[in-house]
């Protein structure tokens, strides 16, 4: 045991030699700090992507939940039915369902009451404000009144325009942005076409005015921008639908276990009851997308591993170079008795050593990366940071010019620290959370601040890749070391 462990010991301080060559051998020691630096950018690279896309993943998922239900339940052609209740009754006793809502879902053209053309066609949502919110939360996204039948703000409205106000109605934010109307606008909607009687030929729209009450949104452009909230008894009146509806929305404890609880309500017993045999699922609703996020996490650690597998030719030159440059070392070393085994381990441990200082130094970059573009916090301006480092240079000037009789590994390792805070520093002042908002780009990703979520489990397993990988490359060098034959290695010497 005591003499596996003096050979241990061996190795360890050979290869830490050889690692910290200097002098003859100082282009290697510059080509291992390239292999140190190119291994950490992969892997820092690789963790901040893959954070990225799970914070856009799961941020995209958190507002799809918030803002739908997690089952919509219909009749075949969106047939309106008339006992919604009792299906709701029926619907909330399947096991784990929490909530359902009825809803009146239609299609409409609007334009405000100055002008004559149609300024958009959105989809309204009748809603029972009292129901909607057990199901979607809906009043948290609402800037504004969600008192639909306020009579009120109604009477108020219709006097100072001097028209009949129906109810009122709550815009997607975007959507009131684009056609320009604000809180208490009226706004003319065209619930519906009828038959001229003078000339059956011909349609002539019939035309209702909403006051606006609140705005909606939810940071989803998908309905910020093309949706409008009114109470569901108004929707049945306008639509000459009297105590109907044509959706059921319902929310479960679970969102993940909606394709299972949908398919228990297209079953018997409890579709004898309930009757409604189209089900879609948020799941089904999205799929799309988030199989393309997983396509691009996929895609992205396959890139982001090449970047690594490049890293670690790195090092793999640089054992190779160092074996061309110790190859007399190598001789004199199995002269004196050191076994193959011993040699290749030496070149082993250099560049594991090189590969494990890479990745932790990635793995601390990245998630300081990470970190630094999640947190909301006030920080200094570049410029001061751009002094911190130039009093750097001017200490270091300084100090070279007085040639001070410090001790030089400890100066040097001093000035190595203060560098690497003044660089941690820097990126503390640079870098912040991406505002989407500003780029323009937030109607593309349906939010408004670039989402980091660190996948821990990844992280530790990309710590495990970017090793293996390092490990990999270091066995032909090593093996190559081993093999030299020390004859050979010292017959020019």
């Amino acid at each position: 045991m005591g003499r596996t462990l003096d050979y241990m010991k061996f190795e360890w301080f050979v290869a830490s030699r050889y690692l910290l060559s200097r002098r003859k051998q100082s282009f290697i020691s510059i080509i291992s700090i390239i292999s140190i630096i190119g291994v950490s950018l992969g892997v820092a690279t690789v963790i901040l992507v893959i954070a990225v896309l799970d914070g856009v993943e799961h941020g995209l998922r958190d507002r799809f939940l918030a803002n739908e239900a997690h089952i919509v339940l219909r009749d075949f052609g969106s047939a309106y039915f008339s006992d919604y209740d009792s299906k709701i009754e029926e619907i909330k006793k399947v096991n784990g369902v929490v909530a359902a809502s009825p809803v009146v879902y239609s299609q409409s053209a609007i334009f405000r009451q100055d002008n004559n053309n149609i300024d958009a066609v959105i989809l309204v949502k009748g809603i029972d404000p009292e129901l909607e919110e057990t199901v979607t939360g809906f009043s948290q996204f609402v800037k504004g009144s969600t008192g639909f039948q306020d009579t009120g703000i109604i009477e108020e409205a219709s006097f100072i325009n001097d028209v009949k106000i129906t109810g009122g109605i709550v815009l997607g934010s975007r959507l009131a942005l684009r056609i320009g109307v604000t809180e208490g606008d009226v706004l003319r909607v065209v619930v519906r076409m009828v038959e001229d009687a003078l000339n059956p030929d011909s349609l002539y729209p019939i035309i209702k005015h909403f006051v606006v009450i609140g705005l909606y949104e939810s940071e989803l452009t998908v309905y910020d921008n093309q949706i409008a909230f009114i109470h569901i008894e108004t929707a049945q009146e306008i639509y000459e639908k009297p105590g109907q509806a044509n959706v059921i929305l319902v929310r479960l404890e679970d969102a993940e276990l909606a394709p299972e609880v949908a398919q228990k309500m297209t079953e018997p017993p409890a579709f004898d009851k309930i009757q409604m045999p189209m089900t879609t699922t948020w799941l089904e609703t999205h799929a799309p997308l988030f199989a393309a996020l997983e396509l691009e996490k996929i895609a992205t650690v396959i890139i982001e591993a090449l970047i690594i597998l490049v890293a670690a030719f790195n090092i793999a030159s640089t054992l190779i170079m160092t074996v061309m440059e110790k190859t007399r070392d190598i001789g004199t070393l199995r002269t004196l008795g050191s076994s193959r085994g011993n040699i290749m381990r030496i070149f082993m441990i250099q560049g594991s050593v090189i590969g494990m200082l890479g990745t932790f130094i990635g793995t601390a970059l990245g998630l300081g990366l990470c970190w630094l573009l999640s947190t909301n916090i006030v920080r200094p301006t570049p410029l001061f940071a751009l002094g911190l480092v130039v009093c750097l240079i001017r200490i270091q000037i300084a100090i070279a010019i007085l040639r001070l009789s410090l001790y030089a590994k400890i100066r040097r390792i001093g000035f190595t620290i203060l560098w690497v805070i003044a660089i941690a520093f820097g990126l503390y002042c640079l870098v912040e959370p991406i505002s989407l908002q500003e780029l323009g780009l937030s109607q593309i990703y349906q939010m408004n601040q670039l989402p980091i979520r660190v996948n821990w489990f990844f992280v530790g397993f990309i710590n495990v890749l970017s090793f293996a990988i390092c490990w990999l490359a270091t066995i032909y060098p090593a093996w190559q070391a081993a093999n030299l034959n020390p004859i050979e290695a010292l017959q020019y010497e």
